[in-house]
């Protein structure tokens, strides 16, 4: 008959029951649950299609397919004296004045003393440029924004010229660029060189570092087509494209390498016209200083063409530059302000 025995604690209240019993190792390895799958594996699959889906940038668009390589073995070389003062009057209106006193002649045979060129931004989405010059040539340029999302960008643009004496340069030409993730497209319809202009172009990047793209072009005025095609590699430091340009019925290799980070570039360019078996090469390089920056380029011919900009100040530099062609014994020398703020 022995009663339960209750145990308390010392200020009275009744103690809490025992734990139960441990169970035994042949309870436990039945009844303890299974481990988690390890999650390494997976985890290392998703960083690397994640790598692999950011790592596909856009190409750009074709027109600028080789801008990166070729604006080193370009340079804006001139004679006499030039100035350049921009000035943003509020935060939707830029203006520019240009003036140049030389005298070397424009390819039409004219001589363009004085540029002025305008850009108003009335809201985020578009803009539009005006350009006029001393000898009458009026151009306009209006961009909209069209669509912009994650997947897909829309931009329109118009371009008017109109010469006075050089009606063969009047134009008026729309774009409609459009741009995925990986891919650039644009389709052009207008009227140029008396007569209508209707163009396609497409640039695909097919891995991370190699694009492919093409462009078809019919002009009216000529009752011709001309095709581009190229493909382009771009490593580390260094990238390099070839071209095929239609109109020009050449063959483009260019090669950029960065020498020094943000310090020392250098580019080559090399033309083959299979028709008439000439060719051409061109080498460049840019080297940017502390407060200077060296571009120069010289051609097969030994025509050797350098300008040298340096800061003055953070909105101010002065430009000199120089031209010489032993060849066809013709030297250039030229010097230049740049004001901007």
């Amino acid at each position: 008959m022995g009663a339960s025995q209750s145990s308390y604690c010392a200020d009275g209240s009744q103690a809490p029951p025992p734990p139960p019993p441990s169970p035994t190792s042949n309870d436990s390895q039945q009844e303890a649950p299974p481990p988690p799958p390890s999650l390494d594996s997976e985890n290392d699959d998703i960083a690397k299609a994640a790598a692999n889906a950011t790592a596909y940038a856009n190409p750009g668009p074709w027109e600028a397919f080789n801008s990166d390589i070729k604006r080193y073995l370009f340079v804006d070389t001139f004679d006499g004296a030039r100035v350049d003062l921009s000035k943003q009057l509020s935060p939707f209106l830029v203006i520019n004045h240009n003036w140049w006193l030389g005298t070397t002649q424009l390819p039409n045979g004219q001589k363009n003393n004085y540029t002025f060129t305008t850009q108003v931004m009335p809201s985020e989405t578009t803009a539009v440029i005006g350009r006029a010059d001393g000898n009458g040539m009026v151009e306009a340029r209006v961009h909209r924004g069209l669509i912009t999302t994650e997947d897909l960008q829309a931009n329109a643009k118009l371009v008017c010229v109109t010469t006075p004496e050089f009606n063969e340069q009047n134009q008026m030409v729309a774009d409609l660029d459009l741009a995925g993730k990986t891919w650039s497209g644009q389709i052009k319809y207008g009227a140029m060189m008396g007569g209508n202009v209707f163009g396609l172009n497409f640039v695909q990047a097919v891995t991370p570092s190699l694009s492919i793209g093409g462009d078809a072009m019919y002009l009216g005025s000529q009752n011709t087509s001309i095709g581009s095609y190229g493909v382009k590699y771009t490593g580390n430091s260094w990238c390099m494209a070839g071209q095929w340009n239609g109109l020009q019925q050449s063959f483009f290799c260019h090669y950029k390498k960065e020498v020094t980070k943000d310090r020392v570039t250098l580019a080559a360019e090399m033309q083959v016209q299979p028709g008439s078996g000439e060719s051409a090469v061109t080498f460049g390089g840019e080297f940017n200083l502390k407060q200077s920056k060296i571009s120069t380029v010289i051609d097969g011919s030994g025509c050797m063409k350098t300008v040298l900009d340096t800061k003055l100040g953070p909105a101010a530099s002065v430009i000199f530059s120089g031209e010489v062609d032993h060849m066809k014994d013709n030297y250039k020398f030229g010097y230049g302000l740049t004001i901007g703020g």
